[in-house]
């Protein structure tokens, strides 16, 4: 099952594999803040009830956020993982 549409992992695939590395692991810190982010908004927007106005629009922001950084993390995380190709070697040489 693919989870990342094919033209972000034609885009992903002509990044190397260490920079992918470090890409993915920044993109899920940022997807797991986020995610943090959105479950403390929604707490405090349940706990004091005059704030869920004003809370909605970062609720949003930081939902919108975090799953660009999930769906980045999992395409460079995945990158990382396929192993390394090897350059076409000719056959014909002695």
């Amino acid at each position: 099952m693919k989870l990342v549409p094919a033209s972000i992992e034609e885009k992903v695939n002509r990044i190397d594999r260490q920079p992918s590395l470090a890409i993915g692991i920044s993109a899920g810190l940022l997807a797991f803040w986020s995610f943090y982010r959105v479950i403390w908004s929604l707490y405090l927007a349940l706990t004091y009830d005059f704030l869920f106005g004003s809370l909605v629009f970062s609720v949003v922001l930081w939902g919108v956020i975090g799953t660009v950084a999930a769906i980045a993390a999992v395409a460079f995380l995945t990158r990382y993982a396929k192993p390394a190709e090897a350059p076409e070697q000719n056959q014909n040489q002695p």
